[in-house]
């Protein structure tokens, strides 16, 4: 991706961002991500593995489209494993697989 000399206003950033290229190049890592946090997930039924999944969003207060991964409904409990609770030890594998894949986190409170 070539960047020009566009101002760094809010609106011509939230272009660039929300551009083809740049949104083919954050669903391709995530899906990078999708896939080693899929590997590395510990594996009992299985079931946690099927159900790490990217979803679109929007950030409300800046217009950027991206893309999230991390557990659908049926894979619920996932943070539990990934953080560990009380009883049991923790077991990332979310956090690894996107660590491994470069994504990084600037915002607030998650």
């Amino acid at each position: 991706m070539k960047l020009d000399n566009r101002p760094t206003d809010p609106q011509a950033l939230r272009e660039l961002a929300n551009s083809q290229q740049a949104q083919d190049a954050a669903y391709e890592m995530a899906k990078d991500i999708q896939r080693d946090a899929r590997r590395f997930a510990p594996v009992r039924t299985g079931n946690l593995r099927r159900h790490i999944a990217i979803e679109e969003y929007t950030d409300l207060n800046t217009g950027v489209e991206g893309f999230a991964v991390g557990w659908d409904d049926k894979g619920w409990y996932g943070q539990m494993v990934e953080e560990g609770t009380e009883h049991t030890n923790p077991r990332p594998h979310l956090v690894p697989a996107a660590i491994k894949n470069g994504a990084t986190y600037t915002g607030g409170d998650a």
